[in-house]
Formats: C-alpha cells, sequence, structure tokens
C-alpha cells in the first residue's frame, strides 16, 4: 500500500468519475485503474462498485475512506510541523478534535475566531482521533487544544471551555421498521441489534447508561472507533446504533430519528492543558472562545 493509491482513492471517492479523478491528478485512466486494483486486491475487498454508468463506493470502501482522510491529515500535520520548525515566525496551533465534529464544526468554528481576529496570520494543524487519544497528545504536548466531551474521569492538567451542545439520535438504516418514526423512546429500540463505539469514548459511556437506565441488554454485533464506520455499519443494515447526525450521513441509506420528549445529547468543550506555556497564537484563540461564551451567558 502507497501514498500514492492513498491519494488516488480518495480523488475518485471525491470525483465518482475515473475520467475526472486522472484529469486532476495528472495520470492516465488505465494507470489509476491498476493503482486502485492493487490497492483492492491487497485489501481483499472491492472498493469501488458500478452502478449503470455511476461509480459508488462499497461498503468496505465508505469505512476505508474514513481511515485514509486520517492518515493523510496527519501526514500534513507533520509536514506543517517540519515547515514551523523551518520558519518559526510561522504561528500555528495544533489541534486535535473527534470525528464527528470533523465536517461542520471545526471549520465553522475556526472562520469565527479568524473573522474576530481581521486576518488569517494564524495556521492550524489538524489530528483526528478518539477522545482518549487526544488526551495523551495533550498532556505530552504535541497538540495545543482539543475539541472533544470532556472526559469522564479528573485530570489535574486540563482546563476547558464548553462549545456546544451535540444532539445524538438513533440512526436506523432506510426500510427500518423505525424508519418512518418522528421521534423514538427507549422501548421502541430495546430488542435491536446495535452497532456500538469503542469503549474508551464518551459516546460510548452515554449509551451504556442509557441502556441502564431502562434496563436494556442489547445485543452488540459490532464495535467500532469513529462515527463514520457505525454509519456505514447500520447502512449495511447489519444493526442500528445511537450517533451524532454528522454531515457524511447523506452518503449513507440511513436515517437519524430523535429521542422523544427529552432530547440526548453531550456536550463538545474545548480543552487544552493548562500547565503548559501557551504562546500567543494558541491564548488568542482560548480567550476568543472564552469571551464568545461569556458573551452568550
Amino acid at each position: 500500500m502507497t501514498l500514492q493509491q492513498l491519494k488516488y482513492f480518495l480523488e475518485v471517492c471525491n470525483t465518482l468519475h475515473y475520467t475526472r479523478a486522472s484529469e486532476n491528478l495528472n495520470i492516465s485512466q488505465p494507470s489509476l485503474s491498476y493503482a486502485l486494483n492493487q490497492l483492492s486486491d491487497e485489501l481483499g475487498a472491492p472498493l469501488f462498485k458500478k452502478n449503470g454508468k455511476k461509480i459508488l463506493l462499497t461498503e468496505y470502501g465508505e469505512v476505508f475512506q474514513t481511515y485514509v482522510e486520517s492518515s493523510l491529515q496527519i501526514l500534513a500535520q507533520g509536514e506543517q510541523q517540519i515547515k514551523n520548525m523551518i520558519n518559526p515566525q510561522i504561528k500555528n496551533i495544533n489541534l486535535g478534535y473527534i470525528y464527528s465534529v470533523s465536517f461542520d464544526v471545526v471549520p465553522k468554528l475556526i472562520d469565527e475566531f479568524y473573522i474576530s481576529q481581521g486576518d488569517r496570520k494564524i495556521n492550524f494543524s489538524f489530528q483526528v482521533n478518539m477522545t482518549n487519544s487526544l488526551i495523551e497528545e495533550l498532556e505530552k504536548g504535541t497538540l495545543d487544544v482539543i475539541l472533544s466531551p470532556p472526559p469522564d474521569v479528573s485530570y489535574d492538567f486540563i482546563d476547558s471551555i464548553p462549545i456546544l451542545e451535540q444532539e445524538l439520535f438513533l440512526l436506523v438504516y432506510e426500510g427500518h421498521t423505525l424508519a418512518n418514526k418522528p421521534s423514538v423512546t427507549a422501548d421502541d429500540f430495546k430488542n435491536e441489534k446495535f452497532v456500538m463505539i469503542n469503549k474508551k469514548t464518551n459516546l460510548y459511556l452515554q449509551t451504556e447508561a442509557l441502556f441502564k437506565k431502562h434496563n436494556i441488554f442489547p445485543e452488540t454485533v459490532f464495535k467500532v472507533d469513529e462515527c463514520n464506520s457505525m454509519a456505514a455499519f447500520v447502512g449495511a443494515q447489519l444493526g442500528v446504533a445511537i450517533m451524532p447526525q454528522i454531515p457524511s450521513l447523506d452518503n449513507y441509506k440511513v436515517i437519524a430519528i430523535p429521542f422523544k420528549d427529552k432530547k440526548m445529547s453531550r456536550t463538545i468543550s474545548l480543552l487544552w492543558n493548562k500547565k503548559n506555556p501557551k504562546h500567543e497564537a494558541l491564548k488568542k484563540f482560548i480567550d476568543y472562545f472564552d469571551a464568545s461564551r461569556k458573551n452568550i451567558g
């Protein structure tokens, strides 16, 4: 598996068109097809399928796309870090965040911060991971700040600011018996098979608490590391899940149903290591959100 193959794979994911992708990559279409066939052979699963003249991602391709995007983001972070070492005058913030805020929350918050500063001179390097892994990087100092739910245990080095409430939904596949319901209660899904998030995450603990409260003992069919994988498995009609309504749900054949009466949600906070000195760019970033919270409050 090569970096070139992964970049080719993402380009086809973005265009869903071999000819257009090969033009964007400035390579021949046979070369592109050969590289992707090699990648599929190595993984042992087809990544794309044809539907008439259209090209679509398979369920394997949908899951793999998320991990490829994360891997390339981490590599880009390393590249940016080298540039910062070469030119220390560049102001850079190393920001980590959980998967479910990748697509809409992070770009929006950074854009709002840039507008407040009146310029875009502060650069960002990004890392996407689970909350526990992000906190480990925060403690080591490789991340300056993270966006995630607050940890469920107390850390003496962490300070935080609540940023937003992220509503959680029951995710079902199209055609499921619950798909047309405007809202659900625990009784509606107590006998369903579940796709669950990794045990180390805040989302798992919230889901587990809901089950305990209503004496539900669900059958867990799959455990995954992030929300896109949950959606992919649900879309493949392998179970249901409890998760936030992320923008990429449009790529899967799923329906997000809110909880009846009392909605289920989790807090997403900005966390940083208060024991580490804050450079000027980081201080501006934290101060902006601290002031925003006080204005709202």
